[in-house]
């Protein structure tokens, strides 16, 4: 999506905190819950460098609200209805202002809509016609109505919000959801009945698909499993992978590892999911060819659904002390630099055997004038994460190994 001077906004991590999973697609009664969530409850803004300023300022403190279940809730007891075995999928992942996002096809009951996939949230949800007009204007809306296979989960509501102040609230359901031809019937998903202004102005996107582990999913007064933990038994191989690239090219991929979209070997590292996330161990980094150990590192998630790469301060004060040109700009709230510096190359390490690198040229996010470019390597702001996002993955290709909790990393065929 872009504001009105041009400039592109960022897309942040989606990060809730919840329990357990217990789905539940019995026949149910229409629910008269309603959503909780509104514009008023978030700080929003049209303006690129504003809304940027506000991320990068945040604490990540991400969590989520959920309204009061209904007393009359049906209980949540049968899970999705599994596919057969060796299901794979592939879709496209089609970047969206300038490489901002990445959205992909998803066939939900029938419809389709263009999601974008996220490893750092666990939540299905969707624009659903029970948005305004005015809500909905370009996007793809899910009409339950028109589905022969949705049936609603009474008294079961999700509300998200992110840590960028955008969000969204609704009800939940279950349906059969489609992937590139690997498929969940009865799969939970959540309608949208309250979103955000900055949803509402994405045009490019109708929802998000969590691919974060099931533990941090938001719906009330049950969490739910997400499409991959309730495919992953099924597939051919328990694994996704992403492939992303923004001449859109890219792919996200399950059940099976290409080997034609990777040179080199596959690095596998152990994640740490008791987060929710896809969460390792970083502690080294190179600049310009020159390596350097950290002692006193945080963890980092690798996150499909943040625009930037989100490391320590002392790391992006060391990376842009070699950019002559290079300014901590408080307009926008994060380093700026003349477009036309040569940057060094940057590598982060992902677990202890595989530094993954940033050429030089890749390093920019967007520009902010004819003159100055935002760089896609900002500070986290002393969060207790680093966040790999899509600056950095897109030079890669990444496996999530669901069964083992395994990321694995390679360097993207040309």
């Amino acid at each position: 999506m872009t504001t009105p001077d041009g400039t592109p906004l960022v897309a942040v991590s989606k990060t809730p905190t919840t329990k357990t999973f217990n789905a539940d697609a019995s026949s149910s009664s229409p629910s008269n819950v309603t959503s909780d969530f509104s514009d008023d409850q978030s700080t929003q803004t049209t303006h690129a460098a504003a809304r940027i300023k506000t991320f990068l300022s945040a604490t990540f403190s991400w969590g989520t609200s959920a309204p009061a279940a209904s007393s009359a809730s049906a209980a949540a007891k049968t899970p999705a209805v599994e596919p057969e075995d060796d299901e794979t999928g592939e879709v496209i992942a089609t970047p969206a202002d300038n490489g901002a996002e990445y959205l992909s096809p998803v066939t939900i009951g029938g419809q389709q809509l263009n999601l974008n996939f996220d490893t750092g949230s666990a939540d299905l949800w969707v624009f659903s016609t029970a948005l305004t007009s005015d809500e909905i204007g370009e996007h793809s809306a899910y009409d339950p109505s028109k589905s022969s296979t949705y049936q609603e989960l009474r008294g079961y509501t999700f509300s998200l919000s992110y840590g960028d102040g955008s969000g969204a609230a609704g009800t939940v359901g279950c349906d059969t959801v489609d992937i590139g031809g690997a498929t969940v019937t009865r799969q939970v998903i959540e309608l949208a009945t309250s979103v955000s202004s900055a949803f509402v102005s994405d045009a490019d996107s109708d929802g998000l698909v969590g691919l974060a582990f099931s533990t941090v999913n938001s719906v009330s007064p049950d969490s739910q499993k997400t499409f991959f933990d309730n495919i992953m038994s099924e597939l051919a191989q328990p694994v996704f992978t992403a492939a992303l690239d923004l001449d859109g090219s890219g792919t996200y991929e399950f059940g099976t590892i290409d080997s034609s979209k990777f040179t080199g070997d596959l690095m596998f590292t152990n994640v740490n999911a008791s987060s929710g996330f896809w969460q390792i161990d970083s502690n080294s980094y190179s600049i310009g060819g020159r390596t350097y150990q950290r002692s006193s590192a945080t963890p980092a998630i690798v996150d499909t659904g943040t625009s930037l790469l989100l490391l320590d301060p002392e790391v992006v004060r060391a990376y842009y002390a070699q950019v002559p040109s290079a300014k901590y700009d408080s307009t926008v709230g994060g380093y700026t630099y003349d477009c036309s510096e040569d940057l060094p190359e940057f590598a982060v390490a992902v677990g202890d055997n595989y530094m993954a690198n940033i050429p030089g040229s890749g390093i920019t996010f967007a520009p902010v004038s004819s003159k100055t470019c935002f760089g896609g390597i900002q500070s986290n702001s002393g969060s207790d994460l680093q966040i790999f996002g899509d600056v950095l993955l897109k030079h890669h290709f990444v496996v999530f190994h669901g069964e083992s909790e395994l990321l694995g990393m390679a360097a993207k065929a040309e």
